[in-house]
């Protein structure tokens, strides 16, 4: 597969058969640093913040948010640098795994059992930080530790993990809402069995005598901002990643959706939103465990996520133009197989693009900022076209930002 072969750590003859020990290592790693991240952020945070100070809770809950993302547009690369300049005897990525690991497990406890609003939320925010450092350096082993030509596949069980580590995760919080110390303490336990297995099963190799770079402004610059010579293929990547999320949007508002476009009455419409749920996750798994084997066998990635992403945004003319709870949820089906589709393989895509394999965790973590920065614009986005045309405003919007999304796919030149 013709995917940035050159710049690959490893390269096609070097790996001929599938490498499945970093495969299954980052399929572990994936779930133990996003499985505390999302079934807390998005059900038991908002749950802890009711407890402790219920008449705050709205506003505590919207600046948490912000101030979360916030942090990790900015912890992402820092650490995946900092993790790329690492030599040691269990390699780069290894040592900050475990390292973020034990500190995200230190301040996931104290959130837990404090009863203090400041004392929570700031243990919160520093683990951000850890869980930040730790997906940086996961995310890194793919392109340290995968030939091109396997990675389809192996970015197919990444997919899969993060399905896992995202709606799972979240519906195994949403048991705990009214007990939330025991729902954090399940998640760790969870997330800290798997990133023991994921480091015992890679065995990444000692890097102790890769040679450092000498200190420079240059050399700096090169180590801590986004790689100013990577060429049109990587802004082209980090463009697809920002214009994919910023239709997030349209979920934040689906109860509204569903209540006050369609008029459906509020019990109806949560067990529409259950069957939605339900329905997405299943496509998604489905088209995730699918798509990166057939990707490595045609030999082909841009085509595929470039299709996932038409097949997220044309369906949102659906309930456009047949505005019924069916047809919405007929749409989030449809979304769902294009959506396991690109996150599939939108690893491995983003792996091609990398300009330069020894700061591989810091380009890397710029793209995820992409993504970040899509998600934090998706309800003002959403807000400002719901403000002009209302919710059915809302689907066109996904279709237009999901097309520019694809044509940027398209648009990177170096992967077939």
């Amino acid at each position: 597969m013709n995917i940035n072969v050159n710049n690959a750590a490893v390269t096609d003859a070097q790996q001929p058969n599938f490498p499945w020990r970093p495969s299954i290592a980052q399929f572990f790693a994936t779930i133990g640093f996003y499985a505390p991240f999302f079934g807390i952020s998005a059900v038991l945070l908002p749950a802890k913040i009711e407890m402790i100070a219920p008449d705050q809770k709205v506003s505590m809950v919207a600046s948490a948010t912000s101030i979360t993302l916030l942090i990790s547009v900015f912890a992402g690369f820092i650490c995946g640098a900092l993790c790329d300049m690492t030599r040691s005897r269990f390699g780069r990525r290894t040592p900050w795994i475990v390292g973020g690991g034990i500190l995200a497990t230190i301040c996931l406890i104290i959130f837990a059992t404090s009863s203090n609003a400041t004392v929570a939320l700031g243990a919160w925010y520093v683990y951000v930080v850890w869980y930040n450092a730790v997906m940086a350096a996961g995310m890194a082993w793919m392109p340290d530790l995968i030939a091109p030509k396997h990675r389809g596949t192996a970015s197919s069980m990444f997919g899969v993990a993060t399905q896992i580590g995202l709606n799972g995760a979240q519906s195994l919080a949403s048991l705990y809402i009214t007990n939330v110390s025991t729902g954090v303490f399940i998640l760790l336990i969870v997330a800290d069995i798997a990133l023991i297995l994921a480091v015992v099963i890679c065995q990444e190799k000692s890097n102790k005598d890769m040679p450092r770079e000498k200190f420079s402004l240059a050399a700096a610059k090169e180590s801590f901002l986004p790689p100013a010579h990577a060429g049109r293929d990587y802004w082209f990547a980090a463009l697809a990643r920002l214009m994919y999320m910023m239709p997030g949007g349209i979920g934040t508002y689906r109860l509204y959706t569903l209540t006050d476009y369609m008029h459906t009455p509020a019990e109806a419409a949560a067990k529409w939103m259950s069957l939605m749920a339900a329905l997405s996750l299943v496509m998604a798994i489905v088209a995730a465990v699918i798509s990166g084997p057939l990707a490595d066998k045609m030999k082909t990635i841009k085509v595929p996520v470039a299709i996932a992403v038409f097949l997220v945004g044309v369906p949102c003319w659906l309930p456009f133009f047949v505005p019924t709870p069916l047809m919405y949820t007929i749409y989030v089906a449809l979304s769902g197989l294009g959506g396991g589709i690109f996150v599939a393989l939108d690893q491995a895509l983003m792996t091609s693009v990398l300009p330069n394999p020894k700061t591989a965790a810091k380009d890397l973590a710029f793209l995820n900022v992409a993504g970040t920065i899509g998600q934090m614009l998706a309800p003002l986005l959403a807000a400002a076209v719901i403000g002009i045309f209302g919710y059915m405003g809302l689907f066109p919007m996904g279709f237009i930002v999901l097309s520019i999304a694809a044509v940027s796919v398209f648009g990177i030149k170096g992967v077939k």
